[in-house]
């Protein structure tokens, strides 16, 4: 897989020179996978978007090469290895220029495919944006590391085990020999006495915890410390602990505010065991929880904002809104779907075949694609709404504004 920053360049670089690019964002969670449901997805989307195609009036060069671009994408998801350790993909076709790339990605808005003069890559600018960049510290009772994580890929920064971490052997009564890599200490106890049948508690079994306590906090210690360097060095927007340690939260003691403040939640993993594509699907799902988690905020918010007159609910309303720039924040219910029609040169999305302009308008299958590809152009933020439940209250399209009319 060729790295983000070489695919866009190619994207960026293309010429189709009058031919069409193909471009599909595909979902491929735990669900989607299941019974391969997304290549029947992918086969539903061809379906209706041909029926369309053939109203626009393409020429006959350009339909055959749209259909081998559907041809090499249905190729391309039919081969299970091409789609391992990813949430969604991206895919952008133009088989007449011999043109085909592929990125994969932590997750996508919706199912989109979508047939234009150039690459609409807007989508993983915006994913690349929200998703930033995650700091990753995995740590156990001695073994700490450090990753970074971005649409890019995973890397390691620091990996280290804390050396007074280490305790021999169990506690002993009547005295003990703890050795440690601090040296060897002698500790000198009392004898136990008392009757056969008392259970008598020793000073080294004390001592034994309170040295767990002890090496616990000086671990969590040096590892806050540790991170917080890494954090002058990388500035990292988002963080994630992963740890098998039942008392892995008590690190919030020990971390900075200004970590505290992008402490996203916590994962079960290990340093010890590391494999990058689970590791990356774990803080994926964290990430993913947290949204569905703001989901519900946000609707509450819409129904405080429509008050003030900066937030409208229904596609007609949302779309004048986007005409005039006026998009804030974009709200997708995941399976709300509305034919409509594009204006040819300005890329208008309408309900009704009037553009404003006098420029042709076609129609397409699903307005609610080209909103969003629209509202991306207008720099507005993207949030889709998957809870069935949410997406009836949203009522179509609904959207937060940038000033009140």
């Amino acid at each position: 897989m060729k790295a983000l920053k070489e695919t866009m360049e190619n994207l960026l670089a293309l010429k189709t020179e009058g031919y069409m690019v193909t471009n599909l964002y595909l979902r491929l969670g735990v669900e989607e996978r299941s019974d391969r449901k997304y290549l029947r997805t992918f086969k539903d989307l061809v379906k209706i978007q041909r029926e369309y195609l053939e109203k626009r009036g393409l020429e006959e060069g350009v339909l055959r090469g749209v259909e081998r671009d559907f041809e090499r994408m249905e190729s391309f998801l039919s081969e299970p290895e091409n789609l391992k350790g990813c949430r969604g993909i991206a895919l952008f076709s133009c088989s007449p220029k011999g043109f085909f790339e592929f990125l994969k990605l932590p997750y996508t808005y919706r199912n989109r495919l979508l047939v234009s003069p150039d690459p609409l890559i807007r989508e993983i600018a915006s994913l690349d944006e929200e998703l930033g960049r995650v700091g990753l510290l995995l740590l156990d009772r001695k073994h700490v590391r450090f990753f970074l994580l971005d649409l890019e890929g995973m890397r390691e920064v620091a990996d280290f085990v804390e050396p007074l971490a280490t305790r021999a052997h169990k506690f002993h009564s009547g005295g003990s020999m703890l050795k440690g890599a601090e040296g060897t200490m002698r500790f000198s106890m009392p004898s136990r006495v008392g009757g056969p049948n008392m259970v008598q508690h020793s000073f080294g079994e004390y001592r034994f915890h309170m040295r767990i306590r002890e090496e616990k906090h000086r671990l969590f210690k040096i590892a806050c410390d540790a991170l917080m360097e890494a954090w002058k060095e990388n500035k990292f927007d988002r963080l994630v602990i992963g740890s098998d340690r039942e008392d892995i939260k008590e690190i919030e003691n020990h971390l900075h505010t200004y970590l505290m403040e992008r402490l996203v939640g916590y994962i079960q993993a290990s340093p010890s065991y590391v494999d990058a594509e689970e590791l990356k699907e774990k803080v994926f799902n964290l990430l993913l929880e947290k949204g569905k988690e703001e989901e519900e905020k946000l609707l509450k918010e819409l129904e405080e904002l429509e008050g003030k007159g900066l937030a409208v609910r229904g596609t007609s309303r949302v779309l004048e809104q986007l005409h005039m720039g006026n998009v804030r924040l974009l709200l997708v219910p995941l399976d709300f779907h509305k034919p409509g029609y594009v204006c040819e040169k300005s890329h208008l999305p309408l309900l009704k075949p009037e553009c404003p302009m006098e420029e042709k308008a076609y129609e397409v299958p699903d307005v609610v694609d080209e909103v969003l590809e629209f509202a991306l152009e207008e720099k507005a933020r993207v949030k889709t709404i998957v809870s069935e439940e949410l997406q009836k209250r949203v009522d179509g399209l609904a959207c937060f504004m940038r000033f009140a009319l």
